[in-house]
């Protein structure tokens, strides 16, 4: 028996946020996600223009 492939993240929600990083929700499996905003960006801009 194959286990699932790994949710690759893509619809996430942001769940809090610090100086270092932020902890953004999978929409999809429900895991919490931790980005470092230093080492990486989002993957879409997220301005308040596009509400």
């Amino acid at each position: 028996m194959e286990a699932p492939p790994p949710c690759p993240h893509r619809r996430t929600r942001l769940v809090a946020r610090d100086d270092d990083a932020e902890y953004r929700e999978c929409l999809d499996c429900g895991e919490i996600v931790e980005r470092a905003e230093s080492n990486e960006t989002a993957p879409f801009d997220e301005s308040l223009s596009d509400a």
